[in-house]
């Protein structure tokens, strides 16, 4: 595999050749004559950087970092010098995985190597065994390409400010000035050049485990098992052979000063959740969390720290609207290994954002949720919620979708159940809060959001379990795969990826997922109706409608969520990842009465939805108009869902399964009864059943009149109707002008005549 790697292409571009002003020697020794030899140091003269490179440092590999403080996002590059006559050379290279591959150069296997520098040598003041060269155009020229790109930068207004030499880092910070959308922008910017040790052990990717891989270039991976190391963090025992035991070096974060005093015990008690969890990996205390009052930029920006940090909008009141938000994590990894070098954790949700979901889910459970300004202890609780889920990623797991569908219903008001398990088994999904208790269970608030739960405590021992010394690869092998085979009687640890298609009830996000969607949907609704009542109460003593209108949106959004959960049972599956050696299906389509029952729900509900949610009390005194109308854009794009050509084609493989026959025919035509079912009983037609109705008619001549997409064009093959499809929808809109003719026909003094004329002359269209 090496030797066919490196007969690859070889791509090249250069920064150039620095002119390279020699620095004053002084006539004392050599720096570091005495000293312990760092692995690069630097100086700076007339406004010039010098590399000082020790002899040793030659064709090490190190890892250089890049962040600025506007994104905090760090992006980095496995690099080597080398020295070729007079020349130092910057390489950055592929590196060698411990898994046993390659890993390219921007995932082109031919890409053996890219060259970021070339720059001549001039005369080191440290004397013979350095290397000294001039980097200046290498941080203030925008020819090396990051993804987070500074812009087109201004070398003439940019600068190097100063360096800082640590243990196993060398840092550079920059004040970069670039041109973006015709603005100039003025920001600092960091360079870390990190003393790459050897590599860790790596735990072996496995695409049934919910883990971030070393490469990013492979996050779209779903059911392929690539050869590849998990992100972790490299902890070790200080006591091998004790079954528990304190880490050699704790996985550490340090809470940025600019956390408000008040926060900060919630923010270290979400990073905390996980302490159990790293507990069942055979690691006490492996999570450590400290406080400073202060933090200079070398420790702010370098990578021997993980920062949590405090987004402009957390505390701010904004103008306008009030963002949600959550978060995000920043990653430095060792791609050889796997090895969590450095995770920073950045929250930028805003408190009011994240009560008001709490409070479309919960307040009829929990009347905190009623009190403005919300009390501290709920924002609080609220902000542990979002860190606990942003410190999984910082660990190295995913946005997890775990076997929620198999939750039981009847337990989600089970104050026993839920203080054990949680509503949910993992807080790395999307969930959210508990909105299907009811008022009579009387579960505490307190378990009313999602905890680090059972499906967490079961990825991290199954990602950190340390092996006792001299243990044998296929015996770690072994038992790496005895605890993912726990999926098996254990149907919450079953992780599924979230690719664009949601192919079962799953897979969706922001609803409670149980084993029965349609009843858990019914529970879900009896509190937004409790909801919609109170929301008056909410805004008492607001000048303004802005709170009420604003809630009363996000309600409608939540009522929109459960409709498409239910919605995913039609033409869903249950999914269950195996390897080949284990027996049953990946993809178990739904049972059909599942689905036929789904169907039937949305059909009464979602294009029939109760007066309460379309037309509550207090919106006949905030609104002058049917327009804007939020439920019907809701109800046409739930129509949409219904008309999505990946559920089709998911019919169709369905029809191949044994007594499925004729399955898609059956579904397209009691959709369409139940969308014109007014046709059947003369029933005056609503307005906004008519908007429906028409949609469902332009939707389907659209996707009959559209071009062919052949099969040498797979990604848009994806996303069109086969013919077969396309054939039953034909058949749909045929018999629909057929009814709608013989209604018309039948009673031409209907009061909605009109509309039925206004559906036929669209379906002239067709023969």
């Amino acid at each position: 595999m090496k030797n066919f790697i490196i007969v690859g292409f070889l791509l090249v571009y250069t920064l150039g050749y620095t002119s390279g002003t020699p620095i004053p020697m002084d006539d004392t020794k050599a720096k570091y004559n005495t000293e312990k030899i760092p692995f690069l140091t630097s100086t700076i003269s007339d406004g010039h950087i010098y590399f000082q490179i020790p002899e040793s440092s030659i064709g090490k590999p190190m890892l250089l970092s890049k962040v600025d403080t506007k994104f905090y996002q760090y992006e980095s590059k496995q690099i080597v010098f080398i020295k070729s006559d007079e020349n130092i050379i910057i390489e950055e290279r592929m590196a060698w995985s411990e898994t046993g591959i390659w890993i390219p150069l921007d995932d082109d296997t031919g890409l053996e190597k890219r060259t970021l520098g070339i720059f001549p040598m001039v005369k080191s003041e440290y004397g013979d065994g350095f290397f000294s060269i001039d980097v200046t155009n290498f941080f203030l020229s925008s020819k090396v390409s990051w993804r987070w790109d500074s812009g087109n930068i201004n070398t003439n207004l940019s600068r190097i400010e100063s360096t800082k030499d640590l243990d196993e880092e060398h840092i550079v910070k920059t004040v970069i000035s670039s041109v973006r959308r015709d603005n100039e922008y003025l920001e600092d910017v960091y360079y870390s050049f990190y003393d790459l040790q050897e590599p860790m052990e790596p735990r072996p990717f496995d695409y049934r485990m919910g883990y971030h891989n070393e490469n990013v270039s492979l996050i779209s991976a779903r059911t392929q098992n690539y050869l590849a190391s998990i992100c972790r963090w490299k902890l070790k025992k200080k006591y091998p052979n004790q079954q528990v035991s304190e880490p050699v070096k704790p996985i550490t974060f340090i809470l940025s000063p600019e956390i408000p005093k008040k926060w900060r015990p919630y923010v270290k008690a979400g990073i905390e959740e996980w302490l159990p969890a790293f507990e069942a990996a055979g690691f006490i205390n492996a999570v450590v969390v400290k406080e400073v009052d202060s933090l200079n930029d070398w420790d702010n920006y370098g990578l021997s720290n993980s920062i949590v940090r405090w987004g402009d909008g957390t505390d701010n009141i904004r103008r306008y609207d009030v963002p949600e938000g959550g978060g995000t994590v920043s990653r430095v990894v060792d791609i050889r290994s796997g090895e969590i070098i450095k995770s920073d954790i950045f929250i930028s949700s805003s408190n009011e954002g994240r009560v008001e979901s709490y409070l479309i889910r919960c307040a009829p459970l929990d009347k905190r949720a009623l009190s403005y300004p919300y009390p501290e202890s709920l924002q609080g609780e609220t902000l542990q919620y979002v860190v606990a889920h942003e410190s999984g990623h910082a660990f190295g797991i995913k946005d997890a979708h775990f076997g929620e569908y198999t939750y039981p219903v009847e337990k989600m008001g089970d104050t026993a159940w839920i203080k054990e398990m949680g509503h949910t088994p993992t807080v790395m999904n999307y969930a959210r809060h508990n909105n299907i208790a009811q008022p009579e269970d009387y579960v505490p608030p307190s378990l009313l959001m999602p905890k680090v739960g059972p499906a967490d405590l079961y990825m991290i021992q199954w990602g950190y379990t340390e092996f006792p010394p001299n243990t044998l690869a296929i015996e770690k092998k072994s038992s790496l795969e005895k605890i993912i085979r726990l999926q098996d009687s254990i149907p919450w640890f079953r992780y599924n990826n979230s690719p664009l298609e949601i192919i079962g009830p799953s897979m969706t996000n922001e609803v409670v997922e149980t084993n029965n969607p349609v009843k858990s949907t019914q529970l879900a609704l009896e509190n937004i109706e409790r909801i919609i009542k109170i929301l008056p109460q909410v805004n008492t003593g607001q000048k303004d409608n802005a709170r009420l209108e604003r809630l009363y949106d996000k309600t409608l959004d939540l009522w929109y969520q459960h409709m498409r959960h239910v919605i995913s049972l039609i033409a869903g599956y249950e999914i269950f990842y195996k390897a080949m050696d284990q027996q049953g299906n990946m993809y178990t389509p739904i049972p059909l009465e599942s689905q036929e029952e789904a169907l039937d729900f949305i059909l009464d509900n979602a294009f029939n939805p109760p007066n309460w949610l379309v037309n509550p009390n207090f919106m006949t005194g905030i609104k002058y108009s049917t327009y804007p109308d939020a439920v019907l854009l809701k109800q046409q794009r739930l129509l949409l869902e219904l008309l999505r050509e990946q559920r089709m084609k998911r019919f169709e493989h369905m029809e191949t399964i044994n007594g499925n026959e004729g399955l898609l025919q059956k579904y397209l035509s009691k959709l369409r009864l139940g969308l014109f079912k007014e046709l059947s009983n003369d029933v005056k037609v609503k307005p906004r059943t008519q908007e429906i109705q028409l949609t469902y008619i332009d939707e389907l001549l659209g996707i009959i009149q559209k071009e062919r997409v052949y099969v040498f064009e797979p990604v848009k093959k994806k996303f069109d109707y086969t013919d077969y499809s396309k054939g039953l929808l034909m058949q749909q809109l045929i018999s629909l002008k057929k009814d709608i003719k013989k209604a018309v026909k039948k009673n031409k003094e209907s009061s909605s005549f009109g509309h039925w004329q206004l559906c036929l002359n669209k379906l002239n269209a067709i023969p």
